[in-house]
């Protein structure tokens, strides 16, 4: 029995992460098809359930993956440790997302 046999039943982090990227760039492509032509409120109504359903994809994938659950445990415990520091690495990590996605002008 090879280690692929062994992991067949299980879905891997990295395996869990490219299949919700897959999800998410269908339903971008999908999004673009939409806004080609369509009106607004099939747009609108189509992206909250586009959204919804990958909230609950998420949300899904955190709760039926072990390794997943244990890391999540793991951050939110850090956080609890060291609240300041988490506000500092989320308000810095803002910060930069902010000056990235800025226009120039």
């Amino acid at each position: 029995m090879t280690s692929q046999d062994d992991n067949a039943g299980r879905t891997t982090p990295s395996g869990a992460l490219s299949a919700a990227a897959k999800h998410a760039q269908q339903a971008l492509d999908g999004a673009k098809e939409l806004v080609a032509g369509a009106d607004l409120d099939q747009l609108r109504t189509k992206a909250a359930d586009a959204a919804s359903t990958l909230y609950r994809e998420g949300r899904d994938l955190l709760a039926n993956n072990e390794e997943l659950a244990k890391a999540k445990d793991q951050l939110s415990e850090s956080v609890r440790k060291n609240p300041l520091a988490a506000v500092a690495i989320a308000f810095t990590a803002g910060l930069l997302l902010a000056l990235l996605t800025r226009g120039r002008r």
